[in-house]
């Protein structure tokens, strides 16, 4: 479950400081899918990163997994997945080789690591292309690919 209860970030002091994110609130629980909309300058980026621990909040708390991201910053990390529109993949990689590799970043065990890209593979339909380099992929299966990254720690 992710909280975020009353995140602040506010740039700069004084009169020339810029208010980011003004005092958002929610929750999302585990298997629901949430959306971040606003007109660009609205602070969906700078809200994202702070629930990821890449940047400090003014005020207010991030909790993952009942763990406060300002408290355990590394360990909440093992929980998170994310995939951005600007993505890469390792190009002379292969998507088995992805999969791979950052299950092993995750800490994850061989045995489980094995059976859970084993479960992904098949989830996104990886199959078809699972040993060619990543650079050969079309958009849709580098996607399918970043898709599988992001969940191969669940």
């Amino acid at each position: 479950m992710i909280c975020v209860e009353h995140l602040t970030k506010q740039f700069g002091s004084g009169a020339g400081h810029v208010l980011a994110v003004d005092n958002v609130s929610f929750h999302a629980n585990y298997g629901e899918v949430y959306g971040l909309l606003g007109p660009n300058g609205a602070g969906k980026t700078t809200t994202l990163r702070m629930i990821l621990g890449l940047l400090i909040p003014t005020s207010g708390e991030v909790t993952i997994c009942g763990s406060r991201i300002t408290i355990d910053p590394i360990g909440i990390k093992r929980h998170i997945g994310l995939v951005s529109a600007s993505a890469g993949l390792y190009q002379w990689l292969s998507p088995l080789e992805i999969l791979e590799y950052f299950a092993a970043s995750y800490g994850l065990s061989r045995e489980y690591a094995q059976e859970r890209i084993r479960k992904l593979i098949e989830l996104m339909d990886l199959g078809s292309f699972l040993h060619r380099r990543s650079v050969t992929l079309s958009t849709g299966q580098k996607q399918r690919v970043n898709l599988a990254r992001a969940l191969v720690h669940d």
